[in-house]
């Protein structure tokens, strides 16, 4: 459906994305996460057509779009996009906003097809409401009706639920891919909320300054992410340093750590050959709270998340080497502490200290 192939965008010859390439493909959500400035609002414009391309292409349906030399109108791209502030039109109803794009239908058509979308959307009853009178939910329900009146081959989501209420974002998200889903609708999001782009989508891609670092699923930018950025924005987790031990033969490489020792595959061998410092990442999943351990670790800190409380651990009473745990609430310690602890580690991710 979409392919960006080593794109780069520039303001004022500056540029703002550099080199980035990924696809997706029909029926696909994809999303693109990261900090704000760092560029995923320019390539979302770029696809829609309101930003040239300084180098590369891109591709819809595997007809170029843009490039260089080629610049097809926003128009005809087939590409509907929902703004960060719905752009709802005050002076319409939710029928009439729904409408809108339908210029060449019939009334009997158009009337079909608002029913159709307002079903489909979960608002079958209110056409005739205007959208002042709509809470913000039911304003991003409508502006997504809106954009799939066109039948869209793709559709783009700019920060689409900024706007609303944090308890309200996640149960939307999952409803949207949800519509998505039921309309085969291929749609790329926009975002920084890591929690909307794993309720959405299924490739994201993590972008720094420009650079898109990983395009993955959500699992494996968990459990395998490429660097310590990607390690750090998605998920929680600590770095916890260790040191390479050598031994008899280069086949048999381990590393030490205030965990314990660890065994290298040989593909690590050889991403970290020459290497003596090197830090682990340690997710709050990899450790296990455990009344009956003997292996003790002293609380530094605690945060109350209801079913569950996490707890910052200091291995071996030392400040300096500490771990996340996410235990059942009824486990509940106080500062200072010692609980036991064991290790579920199931990927053993590692970067170049």
């Amino acid at each position: 459906m979409l392919d960006l192939n080593n794109i780069s965008i520039a303001y004022d010859n500056k540029t703002v994305v550099s080199e980035v390439t990924f696809s997706l493909n029909s029926g696909e959500i994809g999303c693109l996460l990261g900090p704000s400035g760092c560029g995923k609002t320019s390539i979302l414009r770029a696809i829609a057509g309101f930003e040239p391309v300084t180098q590369g292409e891109i591709a819809l349906r595997g007809t170029q779009v843009a490039s260089v030399d080629t610049h097809i109108a926003p128009d005809k791209r087939k590409v509907a996009v929902v703004f960060q502030d719905f752009a709802l039109f005050p002076h319409l109803n939710v029928a009439q906003n729904i409408a809108f794009g339908l210029h060449h239908s019939s009334g009997k058509e158009k009337a079909q097809r608002v029913d159709e979308l307002l079903a489909l959307v979960g608002l079958p009853d209110i056409g005739e409401r205007f959208t002042h009178a709509l809470s913000g939910g039911q304003q991003q329900r409508v502006a997504l009706a809106r954009a799939l009146a066109v039948r869209p081959d793709l559709l783009l989501l700019d920060e689409p639920f900024s706007s609303l209420d944090a308890e309200l974002r996640e149960d939307l998200a999952q409803d949207i891919r949800r519509i998505l889903k039921q309309a085969g609708t291929s749609a790329l999001l926009v975002t920084h909320d890591q929690h909307e782009a794993f309720a959405m989508a299924d490739k994201i891609g993590v972008l720094k300054a420009g650079h898109l670092l990983q395009w993955a699923t959500a699992y494996q930018l968990y459990h395998r992410p490429v660097d310590k950025f990607v390690a750090g924005f998605i998920g929680q987790g600590t770095l916890l340093p260790g040191q390479i031990i050598m031994a008899d033969s280069a086949d048999d490489i381990h590393i030490k750590t205030k965990l314990g020792v660890f065994s290298l595959t040989k593909e690590q061998i050889t991403q970290f050959a020459g290497a003596t410092n090197i830090d682990v990442l340690v997710r709050p999943d990899d450790i296990v709270h455990d009344d009956n351990s003997q292996n003790l670790a002293l609380v530094m800190s605690r945060a109350f998340k209801g079913a569950h409380i996490l707890y910052e651990l200091a291995l071996h009473d030392d400040p300096s080497a500490t771990v996340l745990c996410l235990a059942p609430s009824h486990h509940d310690h106080a500062l200072g502490e010692r609980i036991g602890i064991r290790l579920d580690l199931k990927h053993l991710v590692m970067f170049n200290a």
